[in-house]
């Protein structure tokens, strides 16, 4: 079946993928940790090495293995993520062309092949097709950010926080900034960096690179009532 969305070199694009039934494949901090590894070998042209080093070697350093990335291209500039226990949601730029499908499918591969052996089971982890938007205004771009950001909330408060707003500002922050599995901590704090991310100047530089009014723009948005952005498609 042909996508709805077409992928092109240089635009946005919201990524979002669930697994089969929902299950909570990623409520194991390995598991989830994995995952976000994998988001950081999966990006290169050159992952089948820095994952062929990984199977030789699972103590490889992290630092050799972006050495090996980086003699590859980036399929993708990824924005920001978030990892739940049954999805995972990216924000990305096509680098390289079909840069965003291999890069999935190689995200999708690598796992499967993680979660199977380690549960000594066979098949997929996630659903057939990932969902993708065209994020086409700069208005869009900022809002993602955001709703990526927040997503984690859904599991760490409920999702009841989308109806009515977040009421305890300092309360919700600590759990965020707690969560491993998202890049909020590299937007709002210098002190932490991300290799998995790359090119979020489009997003910071629109608050001149100040944490602080970043973090009032998440707080502001997260307090709004029935928060809605939008279905990601076919």
């Amino acid at each position: 079946m042909e996508r709805k969305v077409k992928f092109v070199e240089g635009e946005y694009y919201h990524i979002y993928n669930r697994t089969i039934s929902n299950a909570p494949e990623f409520k194991n901090y390995n598991d989830a940790k994995r995952l976000a590894l994998t988001f950081l070998i999966a990006n290169s042209t050159k992952s089948g090495d820095a994952f062929q080093q990984l199977r030789n070697n699972k103590n490889t350093p992290q630092q050799k293995i972006i050495e090996i990335l980086n003699k590859g291209e980036k399929l993708t500039d990824i924005l920001c993520y978030a990892i739940m226990p049954d999805h995972y949601h990216l924000l990305l730029r096509e680098t390289k062309e079909n840069g965003v499908v291999n890069f999935i499918h190689r995200c999708n591969t690598s796992i499967a092949k993680y979660l199977n052996t380690k549960g000594e089971r066979k098949g997929p982890v996630f659903e057939s097709r990932f969902k993708s938007k065209h994020i086409d205004s700069n208005e869009y771009l900022l809002h993602l950010s955001l709703y990526i950001h927040l997503n984690p909330l859904d599991f760490l408060v409920g999702k009841e926080w989308r109806e009515h707003g977040i009421k305890n500002w300092n309360d919700s922050k600590k759990h965020l900034l707690n969560y491993p599995w998202s890049s909020l901590n590299s937007f709002i704090n210098n002190n932490q960096k991300n290799p998995i991310i790359s090119e979020t100047e489009i997003i910071t530089e629109q608050f001149n690179n100040n944490q602080k009014e970043y973090e009032s723009f998440l707080k502001e948005w997260s307090e709004k009532e029935n928060l809605l952005l939008g279905e990601v498609e076919e």
